[in-house]
């Protein structure tokens, strides 16, 4: 592994009998830029996102694409750190929140929709929205100095990742855009 750049030899505590660090798998010759540190507890939740073995054994993490990946993260993490919210309300993530703390774009944010059509995440019914997700009569308010509340979701229970990725995806994907008599039912 030394030969190929994947591990330096006779490094760390002289007592050690196998004295070896591994390095990054690209195998770089270079120490890795930032060491491992164990995650801390934020805000009385864990800073770990804890994810059931069916999202990898069932493929969804190869299916999801990574924005949807990411704001299904940040919705777990919230749920985690607001557990009660989460059951009662549902979690929401506002503007600054999703800029300043998750680094997420409007763009990565707006994949809250197709997750929501796969079954993962469910967003909670707003009468300030139109169906679509828009605030309704939005210039109106604004007019008025009112804030439009942001979306607020509930991740699905661990069990929703046990039917095979693709099977999910497929029927959701066959199934949008909507016939007429499916618009006219909602």
């Amino acid at each position: 592994m030394a030969d190929e750049n994947l591990a330096v030899r006779n490094i760390g505590d002289p007592t050690n009998p196998y004295p070896l660090m591994l390095l990054h798998e690209s195998g770089s010759a270079q120490f890795e830029k930032y060491g491992y540190t164990v995650p801390e507890w934020y805000e009385n939740s864990p800073s770990t996102v804890s994810l059931p073995v069916d999202f990898f054994r069932e493929g969804w993490v190869y299916l999801l694409t990574p924005a949807e990946i990411r704001i299904y993260l940040v919705l777990r993490h919230l749920a985690g750190r607001f557990p009660g919210v989460h059951a009662e309300h549902g979690v929401y993530c506002g503007e600054r929140e999703r800029e300043w703390i998750y680094n997420l774009s409007r763009d990565v944010y707006e994949a809250h929709l197709t997750l929501s059509r796969f079954g993962l995440i469910e967003r909670i019914e707003d009468r300030s929205r139109h169906a679509d997700g828009k605030a309704v009569n939005y210039r109106e308010r604004v007019a008025r100095g009112e804030v439009t509340s942001p979306h607020r979701f509930k991740v699905a229970p661990d069990n929703s990742f046990r039917e095979p990725a693709w099977e999910r995806i497929k029927k959701s994907l066959m199934n949008y855009p909507p016939t007429f008599e499916q618009m006219k039912r909602e």
